[in-house]
């Protein structure tokens, strides 16, 4: 395993730094964000409230809020899957393409090396995804600011359960394809599938970026508990599909 966190550490340190600026550029601007929606709402007020909706502005005012929408429900909800396909993609598509996956395979069992790769992808995937999602509480604690962290939880959980299912969804092409572009490709097209066939109402269960951003925690006040367990059931079996694809795989 100590080899797997070896080969991640670049791509976990760059998408996490890169998350950090990201977030950044977005807290202090929380004064600049209402003063132009305000602007907005004067200058065209009957296109703000059909494409915004009234009194956002005072909703984005309050701190909390502003954290929440801007870090959970847009920014950091939206590049959640990406982080997932990105720190994923290469476990097992990189070893086969370099020809070095038989030497790992004459020392340990497929089941080791599968089991050392997941898990270590795991634990960094979790760590980066638990670290982000503290940002919004740190950051206010740091600064003086009045932030309510009732949410963060709910959020987390989003963002954990939706970046588990893209990781099983990319470690198994991973496992499928010999080089390092199609599971990315393979990866990136089937998050954009699934989120155009997810705008038709009747497949709106394919949206997983609905179930990210928290939609139904901004509505509701509550985490999809049944949409959670299924992408927990369906992540699971991805990865006992890649374990048995890359045990009967001819290396």
């Amino acid at each position: 395993m100590k080899k797997e966190f070896y080969d991640m550490r670049f791509r976990a340190l760059v998408l996490f730094f890169i998350m950090i600026t990201l977030f950044l550029l977005i807290a202090p601007l929380q004064n600049y964000a209402v003063e132009s929606l305000k602007n907005l709402e004067r200058s065209s007020n009957q296109l703000y409230e059909k494409y915004i909706g009234p009194g956002y502005s005072q909703m984005l005012a309050n701190w909390s809020f502003y954290m929440y929408s801007q870090w959970f429900g847009k920014n950091f909800g939206q590049l959640v899957p990406i982080i997932a396909i990105v720190l994923a993609f290469p476990l097992f598509s990189r070893e086969t393409e370099n020809g070095t996956m038989e030497f790992l395979l004459a020392r340990r069992s497929r089941l080791r090396v599968f089991i050392s790769k997941a898990a270590s992808g795991f634990i960094v995937l979790f760590s980066s995804l638990l670290l982000l999602s503290m940002l919004p509480t740190l950051y206010s604690f740091i600064a003086g600011k009045d932030f309510i962290g009732d949410g963060v939880p709910m959020f987390t959980t989003s963002v954990l359960a939706g970046g588990t299912l893209w990781f099983s969804v990319t470690l198994f092409f991973s496992v499928l394809f010999n080089d390092q572009v199609k599971p990315i490709l393979a990866s990136i097209g089937t998050l954009a599938l699934t989120t155009v066939l997810g705008l038709l109402k009747s497949l709106s269960f394919l949206n997983t970026y609905h179930y990210i951003l928290g939609i139904n925690i901004f509505n509701y006040g509550e985490v999809d508990i049944p949409y959670t367990l299924a992408l927990i059931v369906i992540s699971i079996i991805l990865l006992f599909s890649g374990y048995f694809a890359f045990k009967n795989k001819e290396i």
